[in-house]
């Protein structure tokens, strides 16, 4: 079978990232994997204790933008795949976000572009989000920076 070279999807529901990483595996094995599993904090960006996130994103457009920028890697890398999966909705803390999944002949271009996915991700796609305390709501003004 052929190998699929990027597959995004919005979740909806809570997903098994471990599952999810062997389906791909199946048809998308190469010489290395990176893999990045982002989870629900347990505490929101007050210091309060988080009963729930919520997600939104801009339906149509968000696909369109990761799909854009899967497809521009796979025109620079012709031994790569990518599997992205996003929740949206109400999630409960430390349940999974999001799952990039980069397998390349290579491990660096793996690393590299499963963080570069993650970053855009993050801050170029339209993904909007509002944690619930005992407090009440608020939406998160800023995502986290990438740290080192």
């Amino acid at each position: 079978m052929d190998k699929i070279k990027y597959k995004f999807k919005i979740a909806t529901d809570s997903f098994d990232p471990y599952r999810e990483i062997e389906k791909w595996e199946i048809n998308n094995q190469m010489a290395a994997m990176s893999i990045f599993i982002g989870r629900v904090r347990e505490i929101d960006q007050f210091g309060s204790q988080l009963k729930k996130l919520e997600i939104h994103h801009y339906s149509g457009l968000t696909e369109k933008l990761i799909e854009k920028h899967l497809s521009e890697i796979t025109k620079k890398i012709a031994s790569f795949s990518a599997l992205v999966i996003h929740r949206v909705g109400f999630i409960d803390p430390l349940e999974p976000i999001v799952l990039i999944a980069v397998s390349a002949d290579k491990r660096g271009i793996a690393n590299q572009y499963c963080s570069e996915i993650l970053e855009v991700t993050k801050f170029k796609v339209p993904f909007w989000k509002k944690e619930w305390t005992d407090k009440g709501s608020s939406w998160v003004k800023n995502n986290t920076v990438l740290s080192t």
